[in-house]
């Protein structure tokens, strides 16, 4: 069975929602509880979170949720030093790998305007009441602690609290106030909202939300569905008790109350069934008939504060009690001749020592002191000769000795055993710190397992780059080489530029989504002639002096002597200044070029079945890969063109026109319908006035078309 802990205000659960809870789960309390007997699967430790023995909780038991209810939960005032304890439940849930916290708060904490600056941006939020400003503080620092120590956290703002036994919540403070004043303060406006949300619903959301492993956290309003103002709480009160006079306080409420948690039910699947304002009648009733007339009295509550809050006071009055008893038995037996050979003040002494330690032992032994000079100034010895006769004293020191004596030996091995459940606690953070080194060394087998085969430079990133690559279309090499690019440099400013064979113009072939609208379709090499004297080397051109229009790397892709690619970096980030990255960048345009070499000789070699005879018209197969090719690049953002569609059918007639007017990177194919189309690589609608003057000039007559056929 799974295991839960509530901790913070966890009075405010009932026994019937613990109930609810501990079916599912076994429920661990951390802090008060409001019920005394013992339930099953239901544990309760008197501890809170900034004491040790609550961490310890987290080393015997393996949590699955943790539920911290803020103090503000059901009108509360908040909890001493809640922001210490909701920081410590975060370090411990971190600690013990807790899958999931819940962070219980108020609808109060959204009680707020905002205020609005120039641009429109909150500035400030306005809080009408000061508890309202500390519950949404309370979630702010929930919110930083679940962001520091990354501990899925959901927080649910809940109305006021209603449960089979109203007693010590809000509803039962009402209820209190009717029965003994017949009178009751209301703390907003009669038309303002109110919603009460039964402790089973709560229980069910909270189950759900245990429960649910999609989760991703959040915030959420936990209403009851069910809409209801304070005149109508106020209408309901006056049924049962006519005379009670309602004092509205006026607060503003200014809460964006939804009228269903529909968040909640697309989340969790959470649907409210208790409607409580129907049932506000019979919870007074049952409130008067087991709260009121089973109310205990003075002297078991009497009993029950010594028991819990005056422990240090008792054991006084039991060294006092057991003393008076001494004392009587001693007056008894004085007389008696057994009683010679055993002294029972002494034996009281020893007893209160042994019990209590060296401080009430001595704390007796000089009661019995003062009882012994009581006695001496009975037989007439007056405190001089008590004083100078040494013999009077005997009685005195062993009393005091005894007392300090067997204080002693109790407080020593109080110390002892202190001393052991320290060792016990270092020996305890030693183990959870190498259970922990343990489980972190395997978790760390497997991640860095997952990051030698997935490392940008790994051998397994670089195989399955050379598998990418594998291509027989050139323009195919262009796209999935910018994405192998792309993904192991982990850099979106790449280009890759084609040069024709006279080494004057870089073509733009495809470039990252990012530089496609600030790039050049077209460069002229002797504008970057130290670039271009670099690469013509063989080397990487790194931009060290940072001159503005040069890319930050660039390197080059030979075909024999001849530079056919120019891959560029246009920006990088200042950990990517480093001999390690540039040399990636070369090994990676290696592969390219070996790929795109490879493309182009078998391109060459099936150039007869590539293009139609005496005519530079490619084959309407070879034309629609083509197309698809350029049709993924669009669609990708990483590159442009446009289709045009000739008039003309005479293939060679419209070769031999376009021959020397279109560039080596637009080619001219047939379509599968008979037409001729003319694929422009790097080109949009806006530039393309400039071609459709050669070709009109040439006697073309064209349209733009959509797709092929």
């Amino acid at each position: 069975m799974a295991e839960i802990l509530i901790t913070g205000k966890t009075d405010i659960f009932t026994r019937e929602a613990i109930l609810l809870l501990a079916e599912e789960y076994r429920v661990i309390l951390a802090g008060e509880a409001a019920f005394e007997e013992k339930l099953p699967n239901v544990q309760v430790y008197r501890t809170n979170p900034s004491e040790e023995k609550f961490g310890q909780l987290f080393d015997v038991y393996s949590f699955q949720a943790v539920y911290y209810v803020s103090g503000y939960v059901d009108g509360g005032q908040g909890l001493y030093g809640e922001s210490r304890q909701l920081e410590q439940v975060f370090l411990e849930c971190s600690r013990a790998r807790v899958e999931k916290l819940v962070f219980l708060s108020t609808v109060e904490s959204q009680n707020y305007v905002s205020q609005y600056g120039k641009s429109g941006m909150i500035t400030q939020k306005d809080y009408p009441a000061s508890y309202s400003f500390c519950a949404a503080q309370a979630e702010d620092m929930c919110r930083y602690f679940a962001k520091k120590t990354k501990v899925l956290t959901v927080i649910l703002w809940l109305p006021y609290l209603s449960g089979r036994l109203n007693d010590q919540n809000f509803l039962g403070s009402i209820f209190h106030n009717i029965y003994e004043k017949n009178k009751i303060f209301l703390p907003h406006h009669a038309e303002d909202r109110v919603d009460f949300l039964a402790f089973s619903d709560l229980a069910e959301l909270l189950i759900r939300i245990t429960e649910e492993t999609e989760d991703e956290g959040g915030s959420y309003y936990a209403v009851s569905g069910y809409r209801h103002t304070w005149g109508d709480l106020e209408e309901m009160l006056k049924l049962i008790s006519p005379d009670t006079q309602v004092i509205y306080e006026n607060y503003p409420d200014t809460i964006a109350w939804p009228d269903y948690p529909l968040e909640l039910r697309k989340t969790y699947g959470f649907v409210p069934v208790e409607h409580v304002m129907e049932d506000v009648g019979a919870c007074y009733r049952r409130f008067v008939r087991e709260v009121i007339s089973g109310r205990r009295g003075l002297r078991a509550r009497l009993a029950e504060w010594l028991l819990g809050r005056g422990k240090g006071l008792l054991q006084y009055l039991e060294v006092l009690l057991l003393f008076l008893l001494t004392e009587l038995i001693s007056s008894f037996t004085s007389e008696s001749v057994y009683f010679k050979f055993a002294d029972v003040r002494l034996m009281y002494i020893v007893i209160i020592g042994t019990t209590y330690g060296m401080k009430l032992g001595i704390f007796a032994a000089a009661l019995e002191c003062v009882v012994l000079v009581f006695q001496y100034a009975l037989i007439g010895m007056n405190g001089t000769f008590l004083f100078y006769n040494v013999e009077n004293w005997i009685p005195f020191a062993i009393y005091l000795m005894a007392g300090s004596i067997t204080g002693y030996i109790r407080n020593k091995k109080q110390e002892e055993i202190e001393f052991s459940r320290k060792e016990y606690s270092l020996l305890r953070n030693k183990y959870i710190f190498l259970n922990d080194v343990y489980r972190g060394a395997v978790e760390n087998k497997g991640e860095y397992k997952r990051q030698i085969l997935g490392f940008k430079d790994s051998f397994g990133k670089i195989f399955d780059a050379v598998q990418k690559l594998d291509g027989e279309l050139p323009e195919s090499i262009f796209l999935e080489g910018l994405r192998v690019l792309e993904d192991i440099l982990e850099n979106h400013s790449i280009a890759i530029y084609t040069l024709d064979k006279w080494q004057r113009f870089g073509r733009l072939a495809v470039c990252s989504n990012s530089q496609l609208p600030k790039l050049m379709k077209s460069l002229k090499l002797e504008d970057y002639r130290e670039l271009y004297e670099q690469t013509a080397k063989g080397e990487v051109f790194k931009n060290t002096k940072l001159q503005e229009g040069l890319p930050m790397y660039a390197c080059g892709v030979f075909r024999g002597d001849l530079m056919v690619l120019l891959i560029t970096i246009q920006e990088a980030g200042a950990e990517q200044y480093s001999m390690h990255y540039m040399n990636i960048f070369r090994i990676l345009c290696g592969l390219v070029q070996t790929s795109f070499l490879r493309a182009m000789d078998f391109q060459e070699l099936q150039e007869a079945s590539i293009y139609y005879p005496g005519t530079q018209v490619v084959y309407s197969e070879r034309f629609r890969q083509l197309v698809d090719i350029q049709s993924d690049m669009k669609d990708a953002g990483v590159a442009d063109y446009v289709l045009l569609r000739f008039e003309q059918t005479d293939k060679r007639q419209v070769s031999e026109a376009l021959a020397g007017t279109i560039r080596a990177t637009d080619t001219l194919g047939a379509g599968e319908d008979g037409r001729l189309y003319l694929l422009l690589a790097q080109m949009n609608r806006k530039n393309f006035s400039v071609v459709s003057k050669r070709l009109e000039a040439n006697g073309l007559h064209f349209e733009i078309a959509e797709e092929v056929g």
